[in-house]
């Protein structure tokens, strides 16, 4: 669904990415993994065209990214929830779904609103409440459900855990992964490394702008691309150890 090849990124003279090779089947879930600043939130912007200048290669479903506008790209069927939530503080909970549907019809958008709600029942209740006075694990939750509205083969998460206390970042996780048996590819862009590879089938680790480690996740058991079983104190020492 995703393929990116080569796929690097410039503020200036700065390099946040180098020649990044990263894929997305249909329907799969992958985590990318990372610490502060090694490039994964540079990395999800840019292939939503909101990003520096890129060089390199980014399909989805055989498109050539690089040729769509932001909104053509959601148009085709690819979302994100950007780290902070981005919610409209001011407007009410049913608002803030309207605006994700933006691009659907009126029919689209009542059908959607409606699979949503089911899958988010806590947002029915607060359909009329302002946003901004939700909870910070009800306002993650109201950001995929927005993301949901535009009816996405995909949907990027940038860091949806940040500043959640666990309980809830449990909560989230439990969504993120029922919209991914729904069918929804899911890119996801983690720091909680143990609760992203819980829900994922495969992983990249991402360590000052490149990809340094890739591997798959089955039943529990971590293996890089070359064969070998890793354990999550490895995957961690990959993006966490001492840098020189």
């Amino acid at each position: 669904m995703l393929t990116i090849e080569k796929f690097s990124a410039s503020y200036g003279p700065v390099h946040a990415l180098h020649g990044i090779d990263l894929r997305v089947e249909a329907g799969e879930a992958v985590c990318l993994l990372g610490s502060n600043g090694a490039g994964k939130s540079t990395l999800i912007r840019s292939l939503m065209g909101l990003g520096p200048l890129v060089s390199g290669a980014a399909h989805f479903e055989g498109r050539d990214l690089s040729v769509h506008a932001v909104e053509d790209r959601v148009r085709l069927g690819l979302a994100v929830v950007f780290e902070g939530r981005g919610i409209l503080p001011a407007m009410s909970v049913h608002e803030n779904l309207l605006m994700g549907g933006y691009c659907r019809s009126r029919a689209d958008i009542a059908q959607t609103l409606e699979q949503v709600v089911a899958l988010f029942p806590l947002l029915a209740s607060r359909r009329n409440q302002p946003a901004g006075t939700l909870s910070g694990g009800e306002q993650q939750m109201l950001a995929i459900a927005r993301a949901l509205m535009s009816r996405p083969k995909m949907i990027m998460l940038d860091e949806p855990s940040m500043g959640l206390a666990p309980i809830v970042v449990e909560q989230v996780f439990e969504a993120i992964a029922e919209v991914n048996r729904r069918g929804v590819a899911i890119l996801l862009v983690e720091q909680n490394m143990h609760m992203a590879l819980a829900v994922a089938q495969r992983f990249y680790v991402l360590d000052r702008g490149a990809v340094v480690l890739a591997g798959t996740v089955s039943d529990g058991v971590l293996t890089s691309n070359t064969g070998q079983v890793l354990h999550e104190d490895e995957i961690e020492s990959a993006y966490m150890g001492e840098k020189t």
